[in-house]
């Protein structure tokens, strides 16, 4: 199963039709939203925007590294640099994708997803 953060309906909407061909794909507007749907569901891969509201982006993959370290998880962002990016990549991502979604982004998600299931 998949897991999109993001605050951006229209990008959660895209990810969610790219993404979820054959796949379970589940999204979620906030961190705390986010964190609730990994306690309850297992994930092979998570999406987490890094310009969520405040530092919540690098704040949800840090609990999410440290709760549930068998998670990919992919940092996405509209820019690739800057400090955010940098502190991501600290703290153990898989992969960093720039905005805007793509199809290319599948085969990726689905080779980190493979390696966890």
């Amino acid at each position: 199963m998949i897991l999109v953060v993001d605050d951006d309906f229209s990008f959660l909407e895209l990810a969610s039709k790219l993404l979820n061909r054959d796949r379970q794909v589940f999204l979620a507007t906030d961190a705390k939203q986010a964190f609730e749907l990994a306690k309850h569901l297992g994930f092979s891969v998570a999406l987490v925007d890094l310009d969520l509201k405040g530092k919540e982006g690098l704040s949800l993959i840090q609990r999410l590294r440290e709760s549930f370290p068998e998670i990919s998880i992919i940092a996405i962002s509209t820019t690739l640099t800057g400090g955010e990016l940098d502190a991501a990549r600290k703290l153990g991502v898989a992969e960093v994708l720039q905005k805007p979604i793509t199809p290319a982004w599948k085969p990726l998600v689905e080779r980190l997803r493979a390696r966890k299931e």
